[in-house]
């Protein structure tokens, strides 16, 4: 039923992707570590699900506030509402930010694309009732400001509903190998004729059922999971910038070494491997985390 009801939007959908794309491209190096930033690559996980609860368990506040005020007359928690409804407000410009970077990746004409921008109008209608709230309690009419509150939460609640839909059906802002077990080996196990290995060339082999690219810089070798954290991107496809490989289609980088996030969107590591080589093969051991 979401699918259904986000696909209208899929034209601007696309265009608003498009628009942020072109601003972080626009602003060059910079840019990049900005939307580092506010993918919270840095942080090791999505920046925009740290803002959500702030938004939620600050709106959670005021409401119980105004509940304590009207219904059972405590007094003297005026401008703790307003001061805790202005934090949801302003957390609520960052998530939106927060979620327009991380929107900026997905796929154009998908259901997930759907989907998501469903949730961010919906999110943004809400978020004007917050602020719509903010500015009442500032004019001292804080009756008015506890029924605007009151339909900017609800609007809120079912956008984080289609929040929890986009988790939990698509796997949305998820490490994309956190549950693809593959194959684990506690001794080196041979994959690849050193000579079928080319240098300075990402090449992708198999590790038992699991994908894995190799990087050979003379006698040592790389080895990381093929599949990007972030999407599932093919890393063997990508562009080795000196010690790290760019992932071809979002452009997240990773450090050949250990698979640790340099740039993202991605922001948790690469799966990696410890690999050697031992006469005429390629060995693998690992995965290591």
């Amino acid at each position: 039923m979401l699918e259904r009801m986000g696909r209208p939007l899929r034209g601007f959908g696309d265009g608003t992707a498009n628009v942020v794309g072109a601003i972080f491209r626009g602003l060059g190096g910079p840019g990049r570590f900005l939307q580092d930033f506010l993918n919270g690559t840095w942080l090791g996980h999505s920046l925009h699900a740290v803002l959500v609860d702030v938004v939620v368990g600050a709106a959670t506040g005021v409401l119980l506030l105004d509940v304590l005020r009207i219904v059972f007359g405590v007094d003297g928690l005026e401008t703790a509402s307003t001061w805790v409804i202005g934090l949801a407000w302003v957390a609520g410009i960052g998530s939106l930010i927060t979620g327009l970077t991380e929107f900026k990746d997905t796929a154009p004409g998908s259901a997930t694309r759907d989907v998501t921008i469903l949730h961010g109008v919906i999110n943004f209608v809400g978020l004007g009732g917050f602020a719509v709230s903010t500015m009442q309690r500032l004019g001292g009419n804080h009756d008015a400001g506890f029924w605007a509150l009151l339909v900017g939460y609800l609007i809120i609640g079912v956008g984080g509903y289609i929040g929890g839909h986009l988790v939990f059906k698509y796997g949305y802002s998820v490490n994309y190998n956190a549950f693809s077990k593959g194959k684990r080996a506690k001794d080196f196990v041979p994959v690849l004729p050193v000579a079928e290995l080319p240098e300075a060339t990402p090449t992708k082999v198999s590790f038992g059922t699991t994908a894995v690219m190799l990087v050979r810089r003379g006698d040592v070798v790389h080895a990381l999971k093929e599949t990007c954290s972030h999407a599932g991107g093919p890393l063997s496809e990508g562009t080795l910038r000196g010690d790290t490989i760019e992932c071809p289609w979002h452009r997240s980088v990773f450090r050949l070494a250990d698979g640790s996030v340099v740039h993202g969107p991605a922001a948790s590591r690469q799966v990696s491997y410890q690999a050697r080589i031992n006469g005429e093969q390629v060995e693998l051991q690992g995965p290591h985390t």
